[in-house]
């Protein structure tokens, strides 16, 4: 006989458990995927400051603290 898991053993695991197993498999297109977001809201704001694009500058984003 094999001496495998049962599927109550196997689906018994917590959502915490769940969640770092998936972290784990998917750790580094998570961490390129943030990159990518991050190199692109960088350039995002840079061509906001250089050419003062108003639209790009009165993102609730790249708004400075206090101004509405």
């Amino acid at each position: 006989m094999q001496d495998t898991p049962s599927n109550h053993e196997t689906s018994s695991s917590s959502p915490l458990q769940r969640f770092r197993d998936l972290f784990q498999k998917c750790k580094v297109g998570i961490g390129l995927g943030i990159l990518v977001l991050y190199v692109l809201l960088l350039g995002l704001g840079t061509i906001g400051e250089i050419w003062n694009v108003e639209w790009i500058l009165d993102l609730p984003l790249f708004r400075p603290p206090g101004k509405y």
